[in-house]
């Protein structure tokens, strides 16, 4: 089983540094253009399925990925960005000076709640891609990404990751044991690397 999890192209908040969250903003020039380089990568990819965050900025990134492998396009509530509530549009620093950290600061959905549904959600698809019998692509968040990686391979929780906007990384399921592991992770379409 191969499934890739794949960043939203970047927009006007990522650029600026701040925390997004839920809000629904669109790609800016620069996200557009990861996008179709996206799209580009994974046009040779047989995926049974794509699965995008309902979110403006990821479904404006999965849409060329489905339309260059002719996979299904849908969404999926819990692939949703991280809730920060009243520090959406904030810096992170800020949130660290007020509160600490951002975990501490009161109704910041708790990473316990995030990788919950992200992994609920990547279950899903998982089964989806063994129904289909293909690979399948999420496109997500930032926060959903790491979230997702610390309990798919455990290791990777105390590692620093390079998810850029517009990277894809792989993860296959191991056949005897169904254990994951990172085949490849943060990958830019520039880079040569092919999914």
């Amino acid at each position: 089983m191969q499934i890739f999890l794949i960043r939203h192209g970047e927009t006007a908040l990522n650029a600026a540094g701040v925390l997004r969250g839920q809000l629904d903003i669109a790609l800016d020039a620069a996200g557009e253009a990861e996008a179709s380089a996206l799209g580009e990568a994974f046009h040779e990819v047989r995926l049974s399925a794509v699965v995008s965050s309902p979110l403006k900025r990821a479904l404006d990134t999965a849409r060329p990925i489905a339309e260059a492998s002719g996979a299904p396009l849908t969404t999926d509530e819990r692939l949703r960005d991280r809730f920060y509530g009243e520090l959406a549009g904030h810096s992170l620093a800020e949130a660290e000076e007020r509160f600490g950290s951002i975990d501490a600061a009161p109704f910041v959905e708790t990473p316990h709640l995030l990788g919950r549904r992200a992994q609920e959600s990547f279950g899903d698809a998982a089964a989806l891609g063994v129904q289909r019998a293909g690979a399948v692509a999420l496109v997500t968040h930032d926060a959903v990404l790491r979230a997702l990686l610390a309990l798919l391979v455990p290791a990777l929780a105390t590692v620093k990751l390079d998810l850029p906007t517009g990277s894809w990384s792989e993860v296959v399921a191991d056949s005897p044991t169904g254990l994951w592991s990172a085949r490849r992770l943060g990958q830019l379409p520039a880079s040569g690397e092919r999914p």
